[in-house]
């Protein structure tokens, strides 16, 4: 017959097992989250190494073992996240496109949140820093599309779709505010990519060439290009963003005869 102190011992003990159990599942929970950190580390850490790869090399030039070499990774582990190159390039255009997204602010007409055009402004000054600290992939995306194979060639047009239709939308909001005209929305967004890709490949080599000329002499490159300006060299005036920004906002709401 069990006894009080029986049924007392056996409940003390179905306590500890259930205490047990949570700690196993604490302990479980918790190597499960540190192995999904590393895997995303490790997915990242591919990412950005191939960024660097295509930009130094080129997309048709690198190959997945010059990737592979620059993650200090085995080439089985670069299998378990991706399949080639094109994936690669896929995810890099995706997250390129959604990190501009994100900097692109809703105009408000709350007069707490300021003028239109200055919420435009800071708009194309995120835009810009995007880019800047993106450089590497903004490299790539700025190339022309002809110098990638069929398959990836379709990837970036398709991305340069994406930043056409957005800055559709920003004319047709424009016009819903009262600050743009009336106009073919979508030949103004193609003539404004347009000249966004010039502006921002020039600005990104300007910037380049104004790091390499302030690094020490034993630092620079062999092949990089002296400091006296030339006919091929980027001005010098392109390096700092918020202008460059403040003029393409002026040009595209200005234009630029008056």
């Amino acid at each position: 017959m069990a006894t009080i102190g029986d049924e007392d011992e056996r409940e003390r003990s179905s306590s500890f097992e259930e205490i047990a159990g949570d700690d196993d599942d604490e302990v479980t929970d918790g190597r499960a989250s540190r192995a999904q950190r590393r895997r995303r580390q490790r997915r990242d850490a591919i990412l950005r190494a191939a960024k660097r790869v295509f930009r130094e090399k080129g997309y048709h030039a690198a190959s997945t073992r010059d990737i592979i070499d620059a993650a200090a990774i085995a080439r089985g582990t670069f299998y378990l996240y991706f399949q080639n190159r094109r994936e690669l390039l896929a995810e890099l255009c995706e997250s390129f496109l959604e990190r501009i997204r994100g900097s692109v602010r809703r105009i408000s007409l709350d007069p707490a949140d300021g003028e239109p055009l200055e919420q435009m402004r800071a708009n194309f000054r995120r835009v810009m820093a995007v880019v800047v600290e993106d450089s590497d992939l903004a490299d790539i995306m700025l190339r022309d599309p002809a110098s990638f194979d069929p398959e990836t060639r379709a990837q970036v047009e398709l991305f340069l779709d994406q930043v056409v239709a957005l800055i559709e939308r920003a004319v047709e909001v424009g016009h819903a505010l009262g600050i743009a005209r009336r106009c073919d929305r979508h030949i103004i967004a193609v003539s404004a990519l347009g000249a966004l890709r010039e502006i921002l490949r020039r600005m990104l080599e300007a910037r380049r060439a104004a790091a390499i000329d302030a690094a020490p002499a034993r630092d620079r490159p062999a092949s990089s290009t002296s400091a006296t300006p030339g006919p091929t060299r980027p001005s010098a005036a392109l390096t700092d963003i918020e202008a460059v920004a403040d003029e393409l906002l002026a040009f595209f709401v200005q234009g630029v005869f008056t």
